[in-house]
């Protein structure tokens, strides 16, 4: 889960600040019409225009297909927008343009990974691992992912890498102790663990 670098808020895929916090920098318009028609669609659905909004978005979305920058842009409205498949798609072609596009696998593979689809969540993932390994907001999800898979130690050494990374990080703490539980439950005798043995 991502979160605000600024207030701390947790933040739905793709995004990088909360919209009250949100830069200076990141409110001027970006330079390609792509960018140009999705900064107007999003200032049209600030002044309350969805209709307005809706035009310069299907205008972004039109010019923007062949640019990976766009694509992923425009999927990360879509899923503020609640059009989760759409954003998917743009995703998944924002990866056809550029396969070394970190962000988008991140956000795939957390969405995969909320929807319990591990076998996704953790190609993804891994993906990111391999192209950003400093990425810790990538490697607790990996971890996580790994957890549920049941893969315990590739969890644990997820979270500790992130621990290395950041003492203390809260993520990383809970998901070590979750991975200490788990073993420590799979670690226990049948006797105590209330299981009986085969054949008796």
């Amino acid at each position: 889960m991502l979160y605000c670098s600024r207030c701390g808020q947790a933040l739905p895929p793709g995004w990088r600040y909360c919209p009250g916090c949100l830069p200076e920098h990141a409110k001027e318009p970006p330079g390609s019409q792509a960018g140009f028609f999705l900064f107007l669609g999003n200032f049209s659905l600030a002044h309350r225009r969805p209709q307005l909004a809706a035009l310069f978005y299907r205008a972004a979305f039109e010019t923007g297909r062949d640019s990976w920058v766009d694509c992923f842009n425009l999927g990360c409205r879509a899923w503020q927008q609640g059009d989760v498949n759409r954003a998917l798609v743009l995703w998944e072609t924002s990866l056809r343009l550029n396969p070394g596009n970190y962000l988008a696998h991140f956000n795939l593979g957390t969405y995969y990974l909320y929807n319990r689809n591990l076998r996704a969540a953790r190609y993804h993932l891994t993906r990111v691992r391999r192209l950003r390994p400093g990425f810790v907001e990538g490697r607790i999800n990996l971890g996580t992912t790994y957890l549920l898979l049941g893969l315990l130690e590739a969890s644990r050494q997820e979270y500790a890498f992130v621990l290395e990374c950041i003492p203390g990080h809260p993520g990383a703490r809970r998901g070590l102790a979750l991975v200490n539980r788990v073993a420590a439950i799979g670690h226990r005798s049948p006797e105590r663990a209330g299981i009986q043995e085969p054949g008796d």
